[in-house]
């Protein structure tokens, strides 16, 4: 029995959930767009842009009064009419722009991206408890 069950501990580990699934198309356009975290109201404002073949996303993230809670953005999600463009944001991409806001910037290949663009953007958001939300802007155009 046990030379069955070492072969399989890689395959048991990867099912037990260690590793996380990007969210579907229907999970990211179902994120909210104001999102409660330890009694802050957030809410987030996206700025896509096109350089050439280059896409950039800036997000900033803000609650309106009080001191944002300690976040980390970790992916942005970009749904498009032709799937999710995504990337993953990582802490030298991140900035705070006083107590109650900070911004990010997640890059990469354009993958047929135009200028005006109507897009949903969705940040991956982490706390420091390591509960994991989403949290969309609403629609945008790609500039």
């Amino acid at each position: 029995m046990k030379r069955l069950l070492i072969p399989a501990l890689p395959l048991l580990l990867a099912a037990c959930g260690s590793l996380s699934p990007a969210p579907t198309v229907g999970e990211l356009l179902d994120a909210p767009t104001t999102l409660n975290v330890t009694g802050k109201v957030l809410t987030a404002q996206a700025a896509p842009t096109l350089s050439g073949n280059v896409f950039s996303v800036r997000v900033k993230v803000q609650t309106p009064k009080s001191a944002l809670p300690s976040l980390n953005v970790t992916n942005l999600y970009v749904v498009t009419n032709d799937g999710v463009w995504s990337t993953a944001v990582d802490r030298a991409s991140q900035w705070k722009c006083g107590a109650s806001c900070a911004f990010a910037v997640g890059r990469g290949p354009a993958e047929g991206l135009q200028s005006g663009d109507g897009v949903q953007v969705v940040l991956g958001l982490r706390d420091a408890q390591g509960r994991t939300f989403l949290l969309r802007d609403a629609q945008v155009k790609v500039k």
